[in-house]
């Protein structure tokens, strides 16, 4: 909205004759005014108010709750937790004690506490290994989304076909890690582990891009937009209620997400306890992690042809 102080309109005199034939007009269609005054409000840029597509379909407490139910399972312990875990695990194995020279172990009696894996011809620190993986996923991050911005500049509706993509993505890649057996795959794991990190970071984006759409389109915003539409209501009331939905479905679905991240961490103890001298117990809890996704995670997808991030 502009910041510009409004034009001012020239205020032209007008005959005693003119006035009362205006007056009267003005008592005979008052509603007529108002509703012109409204728009022209509307128009000139007074009111701002998000545009929404009477086309949608109003948000059901099915879909609600299933928006809910994929933030409980997509809380992160995988792809951000036990992937991390497991590639470093990897890595420490495959490395040894630059001190001690090849083959000596990086945890080992007198070991010196640091520990080197081969890297471009020479060696280099498990440490600084993990810092370039995640260094290398916050670069390609953005640039991802900039070239996912551009695609749904070209084509408005792609953005639920690439949400699901990411779905499917981090589920593969993750489950994936089954395969992570013997410490010389330290290298895959470091692939799969940026892999998932930003499949993981293009999901939580395209998921919160849905709060707003979701928040006026439920039956109470929509209630409300009609009364707008008609004049019953003010832009503030109307723009209180909208904010208010919004927060509503953005508190309620991270209330999820922290459930589900206690949720699957104590699931993960039932494996990590009792198979603590297992070494591929790592692998069996990001297994875990990403069939508690799918199970609650599987039904937000039915509904993603439904919504479209366009315009917000």
């Amino acid at each position: 909205m502009s910041r510009l102080p409004a034009p001012e309109i020239p205020v032209v005199p007008a005959d005693p004759d003119a006035k009362h034939g205006m007056d009267d007009i003005a008592k005979s269609s008052s509603i007529e005014v108002i509703d012109k005054e409204l728009a022209r409000k509307r128009k000139g840029g007074i009111a701002f108010v998000s545009s929404i597509s009477k086309d949608e379909p109003v948000v059901t407490r099915r879909e609600l709750w299933s928006y809910y139910l994929y933030y409980n399972g997509d809380n992160g312990v995988g792809p951000n937790g036990y992937s991390m875990t497991l590639f470093q695990s990897l890595a420490n194995a495959a490395g040894f004690d630059p001190v001690r020279g090849p083959g000596s172990s990086c945890s080992g009696e007198g070991s010196s506490g640091q520990c080197v894996v081969p890297w471009a011809g020479g060696t280099k620190a498990v440490s600084s290994v993990v810092l370039i993986a995640n260094g290398v996923c916050f670069a390609v991050s953005p640039v991802r989304y900039l070239v996912l911005c551009i695609v749904h500049m070209k084509i408005p509706y792609v953005d639920h076909d690439l949400d699901l993509h990411n779905y499917r993505f981090l589920l593969q890649t993750t489950f994936a890690s089954m395969t992570l057996t013997s410490p010389s795959r330290w290298g895959v794991a470091m692939a799969l582990y940026m892999v998932g990190f930003i499949s993981y970071g293009a999901t939580l984006v395209f998921y919160a891009a849905l709060f707003p759409r979701l928040a006026r389109n439920t039956a109470h915003a929509r209630k409300l937009r009609e009364q707008y539409d008609a004049g019953l209501t003010t832009r503030e009331e109307y723009e209180r209620e909208e904010s208010l939905e919004k927060n509503r479905i953005s508190n309620i679905s991270t209330t999820h997400s922290n459930i589900g991240y206690i949720i699957t961490l104590c699931l993960n103890l039932s494996l990590l306890l009792p198979l603590v001298d297992n070494p591929l117990v790592d692998n069996y809890v990001i297994v875990l992690t990403n069939a508690y996704w799918v199970i609650v995670g599987i039904w937000w997808c039915s509904y993603l042809d439904l919504r479209s991030i366009t315009g917000d």
